[in-house]
């Protein structure tokens, strides 16, 4: 195994325990949850393949899943996220940038970044929240939920990009 993927695993496991066992059980007002792993799935290379994003994101909403009692809701988002990750990614760079870069600052700056991580978290979201809903009737409460669990997820990403950013 190269030392990216041994990386990545080890990535893997930190960030799905962390999520687990404290993320997953902070519900701010009752609307807001964070889920910190799609920043695994942000910060994968632009060389991904789209097969290996929707396994990476099948595999941490699994993982999510049967620890968290949600019968499949955050392996569906995330395995949408995961598909549709490189098409926002290429909307929102530029096409001199080499096929090896990872998404952050660095490499697209802090408008295209935060438009692009906006995209993929807000389709989680809305996928997560309508599965597990499975209506619209309550559409008011379904809207404060999609947009506050979307703002608090932005906030940890833009906190782990400025840590990374510095290094």
């Amino acid at each position: 195994m190269t030392s990216s993927t041994l990386t990545n695993i080890r990535n893997f496991v930190l960030l799905a325990i962390v999520q687990v066992l404290i993320f997953s059980h902070i519900h701010l007002f009752g609307y807001a949850t964070a889920y910190i792993y799609l920043i695994f799935l942000l910060k994968l290379p632009r060389h991904t393949s789209t097969n290996a994003l929707m396994l990476w994101g099948f595999l941490f909403g699994l993982a999510v899943d049967i620890f968290g009692d949600t019968p499949g809701m955050n392996t569906a988002a995330a395995t949408a996220v995961g598909f549709a990750r490189n098409t926002f990614l290429a909307t929102f760079t530029h096409k001199g940038l080499p096929d090896d870069f990872v998404p952050g600052v660095k490499s697209i700056k802090w408008g295209g970044y935060l438009v692009y991580a906006l995209m993929c978290i807000l389709l989680f979201y809305i996928i997560l929240f309508l599965l597990e809903l499975f209506t619209i009737s309550n559409f008011v409460p379904l809207l404060i939920s999609i947009a506050s669990s979307t703002l608090l997820t932005m906030l940890f990403v833009v906190v782990a990009e400025c840590f990374s950013f510095r290094k």
